[in-house]
């Protein structure tokens, strides 16, 4: 059988992280989004024409994929007065936290760098 296909038959897509938040003091566990899951994030995050919006698209992903916490908890938007899971990311995370897991989950979803991807292959 070739390696590819042996590969793939035995590939798991349900792939997870903890991503440490300094200022929280705590670790974010978030997971990989399948291709289903991104097109639906493009779209909620597009506007007008076709215009997909960086920030909403960064806010949506984080709150697909955050297992732990969970954004859209009634608690946690009551607290932030957000009015879904979406707005609860942007009122809950600083700019650079934003930017950190949106960075991690893009890599566990297959986005990651492709020098450091193919160098962890031949290991």
């Amino acid at each position: 059988m070739a390696k590819g296909l042996e590969a793939l038959l035995g590939a798991n897509l349900d792939v997870t992280k903890e991503v440490y938040i300094p200022r929280l003091k705590t670790s974010f566990t978030v997971k990989a989004l399948t291709n289903a899951e991104t097109t639906k994030a493009r779209l909620r995050a597009t506007t007008g024409k076709d215009n997909v919006d960086a920030t909403t698209l960064s806010y949506v992903m984080i709150s697909m994929a955050c297992v732990d916490p969970d954004f859209n908890d009634k608690a946690l938007k009551a607290h932030y007065g957000a009015s879904d899971d979406v707005d609860c990311v942007g009122k809950a995370l600083l700019p650079g936290e934003i930017a950190k897991l949106t960075t991690e989950i893009s890599n566990l979803s297959g986005f990651g760098n492709e020098e450091e991807l193919l160098e962890e292959a031949k290991n």
